[in-house]
């Protein structure tokens, strides 16, 4: 098999366990497990799968010289709290709505943050991209005034969300954090709070049939807190992070429409419309950035006089 056909197979695995995240969150939310219960399940699963990299002496040396508060700051931003924030913004909106304004309030608030942080420079691309963005999230948001079911909160919810992961970014990349080092370390960590969350908080297991939790486990835990991550990373080291973003903005709108055809979750004019501008805004700075370098490429060297 060659290099593209793995490359598209990560692409089409990773785009269909982002979906499948959101789409099993949302039946399960609208049943008996509860939001808590969810991030449960999700950290036991991936705590497990990690135990092994303790192992590894170099894993072990990765995580210790993080320190104790890098390694709780990162657990709150991207671990235990991130995870119950998105899941319950979930069980108050939809799974097109997580889907669509996650991602997009990430890209926005990635964008953002290194302005005021690390005193980034902001270029014309970005600019627009943001505004698209920006335009998409305040279409969601009116939405939720117009539609039954919807909860302006749960959207509140995924900005928050999104206002999370991007300083796990900023500071993924402050402190030279490597992904499964970094991935092992939150997952662990979030045990803790899973545990206590357990004994403490009502979880709904009693009344969800074992396969639902099972499955929930493996969905949250295994194929999106793990699997998505390494697909993602191999993906980026073959064809870069400018093609690889490309991939992201196909996840809202999948997910949309699946949740749509399959769990009867409305969408209206208004919502397309948002998804469309969120779509777009997500898009540009990679297309820009694959155009440009297209553009170097094909620039000869300079003629001799």
């Amino acid at each position: 098999m060659t290099t593209e056909r793995r490359v598209l197979g990560a692409g089409i695995c990773l785009v269909l366990i982002y979906a499948l995240q959101f789409l099993a969150a949302r039946v399960s939310l609208a049943g008996n497990i509860t939001p808590s219960g969810l991030t449960i399940l999700r950290f036991y699963a991936a705590g497990a799968l990690f135990i092994p990299y303790l192992c590894l002496a170099k894993t072990r040396q990765d995580i210790v010289r993080l320190g104790l508060v890098k390694i709780v700051t990162l657990s709150v931003l991207a671990g235990f709290p991130y995870l119950l924030v998105i899941n319950t913004g979930i069980s108050l909106t939809s799974a097109g709505y997580v889907a669509s304004v996650g991602p997009g309030s990430i890209v926005l608030f990635s964008f953002l943050l290194p302005l005021f942080l690390l005193a980034g420079k902001a270029d014309s691309v970005s600019v627009v991209s943001t505004m698209l963005i920006t335009t998409g999230i305040l279409l969601f948001i009116y939405n939720t005034f117009l539609v039954k079911g919807l909860s302006p909160a749960g959207t509140a919810l995924f900005v928050l969300q999104g206002l999370m992961f991007s300083l796990y970014g900023v500071l993924i990349k402050r402190w030279q954090v490597g992904a499964i080092p970094g991935t092992a370390a939150v997952s662990l960590a979030s045990c803790l709070p899973a545990f206590i969350a357990h004994a403490s908080t009502r979880t709904g297991f009693a009344a969800a049939p074992v396969m639902e939790l099972l499955f929930q486990a493996f969905t949250q835990g295994i194929l999106a807190g793990a699997a998505a991550i390494l697909l993602y990373t191999y993906i980026v080291r073959q064809i870069g992070p400018q093609r690889a973003s490309l991939l992201m903005p196909s996840v809202p709108i999948i997910t949309t429409v699946a949740g749509h055809l399959l769990l009867n979750e409305p969408l209206g004019i208004v919502q397309i419309a948002g998804l469309t501008f969120m779509a777009l805004g997500m898009s540009i700075p990679g297309l820009t950035a694959i155009h440009r370098q297209h553009l170097r490429s094909n620039k000869g060297p300079p003629m001799a006089e």
